[in-house]
């Protein structure tokens, strides 16, 4: 799969155009990662908006007791990093890969600046973000409510 058919079978962009897509092509890369790397850590600069290709990657927040949590468990199509987009642009999790994974890296900067230009876009990737968001702060709740 090149990183065009990626973008638009993952993307949420009805409405927006073929030129749109290519631009945010020309801004991403493929990196691998093995099982066991560490894609981020808590509390780092975010500099690129991921979405999982292949393979699987825990997302995990570190407990004061020095314990790290699992919270939610990213397959092929879903979004890591969303702190990319929105400020301050760190990371407020761990990504630690639980197989070998095929992450799409879309290089945050750029991507804010076309969402200035294509304002489209824009709504449609920060909606599809806001979707990952709630689906962890549920999963974070469910498993805090199993701690009673």
């Amino acid at each position: 799969m090149t990183i065009l058919e990626a973008l638009k079978q993952y993307v949420d962009a009805e409405g927006v155009g073929e030129k749109t897509f290519q631009a945010i092509a020309k801004i991403s890369e493929v990196k691998t990662y093995e099982a066991g790397d560490i894609v981020h850590r808590e509390d780092e600069t975010s500099a690129n908006l991921n979405i999982v290709l292949s393979g699987q990657v825990d997302v995990q927040y570190l407990l004061e007791s020095g314990k790290r949590q699992t919270v939610d468990s990213l397959l092929a199509g879903d979004f890591l990093s969303w702190s990319a987009i929105v400020k301050p642009y760190t990371t407020s999790s761990i990504a630690i890969c639980r197989a070998k994974a095929d992450i799409l890296a879309i290089e945050a900067s750029a991507l804010r600046d076309l969402f200035e230009k294509e304002p489209l876009l824009g709504y449609r990737m920060t909606s599809q973000i806001a979707r990952v968001i709630r689906r962890r702060l549920q999963a974070a709740r469910r498993q805090i409510a199993d701690l009673d």
